[in-house]
């Protein structure tokens, strides 16, 4: 029996049915030429057939609804595969419209708390010669970085293998590809070996003082509950709406390039002035700049476990500037500030500088108080690296891996990108009730990528 610590079991004392507090994956594939027609029947069957379910796929919380905030796992003696894995098939004619109709849906419910807090979704029928797999894990469980690990270990770089297990069985560490991805920060390395330059609570306490201190002086300065109220933080309903796309990573980092900045500068820029084209359609832009939450993860290099261990920046997002070229570089400041002053502080204080950040929030969401009246933050936009490489499953090449995130009252959207191979992965999670035709977010993304390689000069 283990007991959480309270950066997992804040997402359990934080859920109810508005607030599913589960993360999510999608992954395309593309059959095998020598594929027959039973393919995804035969695999699925042999997934059925398994019987290895490893940790934390085979493990429930003893007190699914402690009052107190006290959760422990133990392993579940009656685990029944068949709830966690399922076979569906998309309706004619298949498009990833259907596709992501489903994903939505899915996506929407709660997990079963008297049970793992996991299923997985084979989903054939998608046109092109292909198929997905919609996955959806608990945020108790597991945070950004760690779900990418868990995911990755069924997946290989090597075309030819077979007979791979899925994520729940067991480890396949001869056909692990490579980890560099897996500890790589999205936004500097430096910050996940931070080291001990500043030990205790008075390392927070100063990074606190100095945000506030700065926040006077310099606008690219962001602190807690700076945020301007907008459609973004309404109340929230238990419906969502997930849509997803990819963008030529290679064109990405030559912006990224060409402007002297990273290329988490690049998206976050993407990411604002998405948001403000999105906002100036709906009437609905406030006159000060949007503020983004950015999680960072502070995993140590290696370390493949499970749990939460992220930290969290403040960005400033420069919706109130017209001109690309200065608000790329507003957001480039504040993105530098913000990870300036996490290299100051070791793995722990990072930890404790987040929740300094975000507890008043939290514990407004437990005791009832709506999110949408004085926001600490508009939108959660997060960067989780991914692999490099192209990867396989029994010899099917993933086409598409697309993260689905999750959002707390009064936060009605969530941009969650994972760098794959040649591309960069947006999944963007929605509010279905209070944010209309948010997937038009996509169309936003593209202009606003074009916009960057206009003023990069490329």
């Amino acid at each position: 029996m283990k007991k959480l610590p309270l950066t997992d079991a804040a997402w359990l004392m934080l859920e109810n049915r508005e607030r599913p507090m589960h993360v999510g994956g999608l992954q395309l594939f593309e059959y095998p030429a020598d594929a027959p027609a039973d393919f995804l029947n035969g695999i699925a069957e042999e997934f059925r057939a398994g019987t290895l379910v490893k940790k934390p796929f085979n493990q429930r919380l003893r007190n699914p609804y402690s009052r107190t905030g006290s959760f422990q796992w133990i392993e579940d003696a009656q685990f029944d595969l068949d709830y966690h894995f399922r076979h569906s098939a998309l309706p004619n004619p298949g498009r990833v419209r259907e596709l992501l109709i489903l994903v939505s849906r899915l996506h929407s419910t709660l997990l079963d708390r008297h049970r793992p807090l996991w299923e997985s979704h084979l989903i054939e029928g998608l046109e092109g010669n292909r198929f997905a797999i919609y996955t959806k894990i608990h945020h108790s469980v597991v945070d950004g970085v760690a779900a990418m690990n868990l995911a990755m270990n069924s997946f290989t770089n090597d075309p030819s293998i077979r007979d791979l297990p899925p994520p729940w069985a067991r480890s396949r560490k001869d056909l692990r590809i490579s980890r560099e991805f897996s500890t790589r920060d999205a936004l500097d390395a430096s910050i996940q070996h931070a080291g001990s330059r500043a030990r205790g609570i008075t390392g927070v306490v100063k990074a606190l003082r100095d945000q506030y201190k700065q926040a006077k002086i310099h606008e690219s300065e962001v602190v807690p509950y700076q945020a301007p109220p907008s459609i973004l933080n309404q109340a929230i309903t238990g419906s969502r709406r997930f849509s997803a796309q990819s963008f030529p990573l290679a064109r990405i980092k030559a912006v990224a390039k060409a402007l002297d900045g990273t290329l988490n500068d690049v998206v976050m820029a993407m990411c604002a002035s998405a948001l403000r084209t999105y906002l100036i359609s709906q009437h609905a832009l406030p006159d000060k700049p949007l503020i983004s939450i950015v999680p960072v993860s502070v995993r140590p290099k290696g370390e493949e476990s499970t749990g939460n261990a992220i930290g969290f920046l403040l960005c400033n997002l420069a919706t109130n500037l017209g001109d690309p070229a200065d608000r790329f570089t507003r957001i480039q400041d504040s993105m530098r500030r913000g990870k300036a002053r996490l290299s100051q502080l070791s793995r722990e204080q990072i930890i404790n500088y987040a929740l300094a950040l975000t507890s008043p929030m939290v514990l407004g969401q437990l005791v009832g108080i709506k999110g949408d009246r004085r926001p600490m933050y508009n939108i959660t936009i997060s960067n989780v690296p991914g692999p490099r490489e192209t990867l396989y499953w029994n010899g099917c090449r993933m086409t598409g891996l697309y993260p689905a995130s999750l959002m707390l009252d009064g936060q009605a959207l969530n941009i969650t990108m994972v760098s794959y191979a040649d591309s960069m992965e947006f999944g963007i999670t929605a509010c279905r009730k209070s944010l209309p035709s948010a997937q038009r977010l996509l169309d936003y993304l593209e202009e606003a990528l074009d916009e960057l390689a206009q003023i990069a000069g490329l």
